[in-house]
């Protein structure tokens, strides 16, 4: 029991230390392109990441399980993130699509039970 629950708070240690670095390299960005727009050869490639980077986590999440898959609510909500994705054509929506997928995924969780 308290091998679980040492592995636990090292798990939130880890999130918390990933967090803290997500937040200095965007405030590092901020930083240094006050000034200079971001090239034009780069835009497109950095307005893509969140297509790129989302299905990794997904696929990490939904077929990371002891070497198996499990398929839950989380698939829906990654196809509902990737579909309003692809189908929006303004940016910076990520966090509101991201807020729509978390919906999806709490929808499911209750209609599950």
């Amino acid at each position: 029991m308290a091998a679980a629950a040492e592995g636990a708070g090292m798990n939130w240690l880890v999130v918390l230390a990933l967090a803290g670095g997500n937040m200095a390299l965007k405030l590092m960005g901020v930083m240094v392109f006050v000034h200079r727009p971001i090239p034009a050869w780069l835009q497109r490639p950095v307005a893509a990441l969140p297509l790129a980077i989302y299905p990794a986590l997904v696929a990490a999440a939904v077929f990371g399980h002891d070497g198996g898959m499990r398929i839950d609510g989380r698939v829906l909500s990654a196809g509902a993130v990737l579909l309003l994705l692809l189908l929006l054509p303004r940016r910076n929506i990520f966090g509101l699509v991201m807020l729509l997928g978390a919906a999806v995924a709490a929808l499911v969780h209750y209609c599950a039970r």
